[in-house]
């Protein structure tokens, strides 16, 4: 799974267009009153919310053009439209998911590892860099020519790696 995800590329939402954004400001300023501005107020304030909301995805503005109509009594300032795209969540990405899934599993199999061998169990083969954690966590104790013992065990028998 995680050599999928890492070879996956990231699937991140695309920036709006400013076609959009006109179309979700349209449907709000459908619903919610708004103060009277000449044609050229209006191109200059369009300008603005573009400027503002081009960053963001075409679900994060839907999401807050659908917040203004429910929350709002006038057509939002960008302050408000800022205020509530901020709350948008997207859907989760799998491919996310997946390395954070990956990443939870190895580190429930280097606790329990780790635990382990805290009882004595043997160290088995594992990724050189759980042996060096485990040493400086003093769980395990790092002997000549690439040799471990766990401490739970020392019996100056020490358990030879590979």
């Amino acid at each position: 799974m995680r050599e999928w995800a890492e070879t996956t590329s990231d699937t991140r939402p695309q920036p709006a267009t400013v076609e959009e954004i006109r179309r979700h400001l349209t449907f709000v300023a459908s619903t919610l009153p708004s103060k009277t501005v000449s044609d050229e107020g209006g191109r200059k304030r369009f300008a603005v919310y573009v400027s503002l909301l081009a960053q963001y995805s075409e679900p994060a503005i839907a999401h807050m053009a659908r917040l203004a109509c429910e929350r709002l009594r006038w057509f939002p300032v960008p302050a408000e439209c800022l205020e509530l795209i901020a709350e948008y969540r997207p859907p989760s990405d799998e491919r996310a998911s997946i390395l954070r899934l990956c990443d939870d599993t190895a580190q429930d199999l280097f606790e329990r590892w780790l635990a382990n061998i805290g009882e004595g169990q043997p160290i088995g083969e594992v990724p050189d860099r759980w042996l060096r954690i485990a040493v400086e966590r003093g769980t395990l104790r790092r002997l000549e020519n690439d040799r471990y013992v766990t401490r739970a065990l020392y019996h100056h028998h020490p358990i030879r790696r590979g």
